[in-house]
């Protein structure tokens, strides 16, 4: 009995001493210290005492997080009520393995044009937009922007310098001199009239957001003419910016380098053209990619490019999944082999037979984020 006795003292006076020297560790280096662990051990860590709990809950830790996380290439489709969700490391020199889940979504919800910023990803449902943040696993439905809009074009920004989303709608199929804007994370969950100098129509919600500003393409009203409309998220002003192409169906709006680029690619693949928006004009780059032993219409074409300036496709389904990245400097491909995506083993632990699994919805650059609507 007493050995007893004694052990547990001795085991108590280990947890204080640990527990002592622990909190004698600065909270800035603590902080740092549990930037660098994925997200996952981030939330395991909260469970470990208030301090910590307090530290990984702070929203200057939240905003800072996806900085210290690597990017990762997000691949998603729905099907029978559910999201199926893989994320694949993109850095070449990381292991390569697939984290994936399946999680119900909300009814009725498009997720075409999705785009991943900073962690976060907008869609809609009707007039509605929805916030989804596949690290959390959660989706957050925002109030209706507008009584009498009955259906949105919707794109979300991010402002890295007072590190906060932003929501920007507009009314669908119909050209607007106004819009709502939403700031994700404040208090005060309500929308404000913003308006514009430049009355025009978006295209989709095909936009994306580069060092804070949100680009989309539109159609200038009466004129018809098309256009790229630019959306400061700090400022919230717009601007209108020419294109030096022919039409809006003309490539896919994509970051490049920090800029804003445009992308397509011939029908056999083989050759890209990309227009670079750099100092306020337009540069126009060719690049012809070498033969590849399986045709590249078996992919979807480029889906974007990644932080090191590699060309992504991504392909249709397949039994076989891998991923080509193409690097316009060594003019070479990269391929990455997946198991698990998709495959014969896949289908069947989930009962999806045959069906088509079209389409990949594809997030280029992902990082980990940590926020939360109601945060």
């Amino acid at each position: 009995m007493e050995q007893q006795e004694e052990k547990k003292r001795k085991i108590q006076r280990s947890i204080t001493t640990q527990s002592s020297s622990v909190s004698s560790i600065p909270l800035d280096v603590i902080s740092k210290i549990l930037s660098k662990l994925p997200a996952k051990s981030v939330l395991r860590s909260r469970c470990v005492s208030k301090q910590w709990l307090s530290i990984t809950t702070d929203p200057y830790f939240i905003n800072m997080f996806p900085k210290q996380s690597s990017s990762s290439l997000l691949l998603f489709f729905k099907t029978k009520g559910k999201l199926f969700v893989f994320s694949l490391h993109q850095n070449p020199n990381e292991p390569q393995h697939v984290d994936s889940y399946q999680i119900k979504h909300p009814k009725y919800c498009c997720f075409s044009y999705t785009e991943s910023v900073h962690g976060l990803i907008c869609f809609r449902r009707a007039a509605k937009p929805i916030i989804w943040n596949p690290t959390m696993r959660k989706f957050s439905t925002l109030p209706k922007p507008k009584r009498n809009w009955k259906g949105i074009t919707v794109f979300l920004g991010y402002d890295q310098i007072e590190g906060k989303h932003k929501v920007v709608c507009m009314p669908r199929g119909k050209a607007s001199d106004e819009c709502r804007v939403i700031t994700l994370g404040t208090a005060k969950k309500s929308w404000r009239t913003i308006k514009i100098n430049h009355k025009h129509l978006p295209i989709n919600d095909n936009g994306t957001c580069i060092n804070g500003v949100l680009y989309y393409k539109a159609k200038l009203h009466q004129s018809n003419v098309d256009i790229i409309m630019s959306f400061d998220v700090r400022s919230e002003k717009f601007d209108m910016i020419e294109m030096p192409w022919v039409n809006h169906y003309w490539g896919k709006l994509i970051p490049y380098a920090g800029m804003l680029a445009c992308v397509k690619n011939t029908m056999d693949y083989k050759d890209i053209t990309l227009w670079v928006l750099e100092d306020a004009k337009w540069l126009c780059k060719h690049f012809t990619a070498p033969s590849y032993d399986q045709p590249l219409k078996s992919h979807c074409g480029i889906n974007g490019v990644t932080d090191d300036g590699e060309f992504i496709y991504v392909p249709y389904v397949l039994n076989s999944f891998y991923i080509l990245y193409y690097d316009p400097e060594k003019n070479s491909y990269r391929k990455v082999d997946f198991e698990g995506v998709a495959d014969d083993d896949f289908r069947l632990s989930n009962g999806l037979g045959n069906e088509s699994l079209y389409p990949f919805h594809t997030c280029v650059n992902h990082t980990e984020s940590l926020f939360l609507c109601n945060s």
